[in-house]
């Protein structure tokens, strides 16, 4: 059943004071289905569709309505959403709307982020809500407790807190939408069950541009479940995906591009409180921060044979106060460019597994470093920094071109080693198939401050020979932090 809420005369009078602009119809032209022009590396587009996702100015087809109000004024939208009941389904013309709040399994459809736009999304509890082909503006989109939703074809952009949010409990599905210039986080899910994102985009956000986190930590009977794939995080800030109590997969992920908060430099991927991360053809870049971090988790990367990118950032990967219970597990991974420091392993780190990985071109730069007990900043260009008993098995790692060039021409380079274990390291730990090329055969694997009696990594003859020394020979880089959550939500 159709119902028609006309409003004609203040569509008008919208289109006379925005402009045909504001109503986003200089888009509707481009073919249904168009790809934005950003792609993922399967192929496959990423974000807004661009044009209309129809033909008319209602588009209702392909969800499951239990009736429809057609709706084409901004006056008439709040009536309905009081009148629907859950099942159906509000199509909105053409036009900008105020904020609307909707009851418990009631869709909002428009015809295409580019023609339609609302100030404000709210979504009750209760099953089956579709937010499809619109502009959600300043006051983003928040999803009760409970609530069970799929965004598609939206685009979220300039919300003045949270881009989207999600209550206690809640599930929601995000395909090919982009989630824009949000003033705090892009997309916040603390506590929610369920979180996919396919085929989006998160930028521009002023803080974390995707934050999943159960407050219980390690203490949480249910982690929060996170689906990322066909996916773009670009340009956020503090960090641009964080995982606190979460079980997270990635496919064909970029995190790339998360400049300066402030004086702070924002990360790439934070995987703490006992997370768990698998990932396939991630490419995390060009990151301020840290590129990866995991403390206190699990991480498996390079699954199915897809590998991993890690670059441009600082340091690299840094794992650090793992547990046996907590493998860590890096296989097929690049890893360039990075500054100061490309992999970093501390707090008495256990399980890690690094197998068949290239850490390349690491720049030296300056870095926060431990010396004789003080802290300073020191020129810092370590393939691996292996520090405080971590216990790791290496293999089939290659190691070029580390610490020789600097990405600031007013740093001079301080050639210092190409692995640096410093101390003792975890028993068990072993190597093996380690080649040094590029330079880093003249700066070698040099084991400082290691006591009579102390326990160096088991090596297989396809080494090169480990060069042990019981004083300090250099400083030993700081390791980064996990971010804190910006406030309670």
């Amino acid at each position: 059943m159709i119902k028609a809420w006309n409003q004609a005369a203040l569509v008008l009078t919208a289109a006379a004071v925005l402009g045909p602009a504001a109503l986003g119809c200089a888009s509707d032209p481009e073919p249904k289905g168009a790809c934005p022009g950003a792609r993922a590396a399967s192929g496959a587009c990423i974000g807004v569709p661009a044009g209309a996702l129809c033909d008319g100015d209602f588009c209702a087809a392909s969800v499951d309505c239990a009736e429809v109000f057609e709706i084409a004024g901004d006056a008439a939208l709040s009536p309905a959403a009081d009148a629907a009941r859950p099942g159906a389904c509000i199509a909105l013309g053409p036009g900008v709307y105020g904020p609307v709040a909707l009851p418990p399994g009631v869709s909002l459809l428009g015809r295409g982020a580019g023609s339609v736009s609302v100030a404000a999304v709210s979504l009750a509890a209760g099953d089956g809500a579709v937010l499809r082909g619109l502009t959600v503006r300043e006051g983003g989109v928040a999803l009760a407790s409970g609530a069970r939703v799929r965004i598609e074809a939206v685009r979220v952009t300039g919300s003045a807190s949270d881009g989207v949010t999600l209550g206690l409990g809640a599930r929601l599905d995000v395909v090919e939408s982009a989630i824009e210039g949000s003033a705090r986080y892009g997309l916040s899910a603390f506590d929610a069950d369920r979180v996919s994102v396919v085929r989006s985009i998160v930028s521009g956000s002023r803080g974390p541009g995707l934050w999943a986190q159960c407050t219980g930590g390690c203490d949480c009977e249910a982690q929060v479940e996170l689906e990322v794939e066909d996916a773009i995080l670009r340009d956020n800030k503090v960090v641009g995906v964080a995982l606190v109590g979460a079980r997270a997969a990635m496919s064909r992920v970029e995190v790339s591009g998360n400049g300066l908060s402030g004086f702070d430099p924002s990360g790439g991927v934070s995987v703490s409180g006992c997370s768990t991360l698998d990932g396939a053809a991630l490419r995390v870049a060009d990151n301020s921060g840290f590129g990866l971090l995991i403390d206190r988790a699990s991480a498996s990367l390079g699954l199915d044979g897809e590998g991993f990118e890690v670059s441009g950032n600082q340091p690299g990967i840094w794992i650090q106060n793992t547990t046996p219970e907590q493998a860590v597990a890096l296989r097929g991974g690049v890893l360039e460019k990075n500054r100061a420091i490309g992999l970093g392993m501390s707090g008495d780190a256990r399980g890690i597994i690094i197998d068949g990985m290239r850490i390349a071109g690491t720049f030296a730069d300056s870095a926060v470093v431990s010396a004789g007990g003080e802290h300073s900043q020191e020129v810092v260009g370590d393939g691996v920094s292996w520090q405080e008993r971590a216990q790791a098995s290496i293999s089939g790692l290659v190691l070029s071109g580390n610490g020789l060039e600097s990405s600031n021409p007013s740093i001079r380079p301080s050639r210092r080693a190409s692995v640096l274990i410093d101390g003792d390291v975890g028993p068990d730990s072993r190597i093996a198939a380690v080649t040094l090329e590029g330079g880093d055969e003249a700066a070698g694997i040099v084991q400082q401050r290691l006591p009579a009696g102390g326990v160096s990594p088991l090596r297989a003859t396809d080494v090169p020979r480990i060069t042990t020394s019981p004083d300090a020979l250099f400083s030993v880089p700081l390791a980064p932090l996990a971010p804190a959550a910006l406030e309670a939500p």
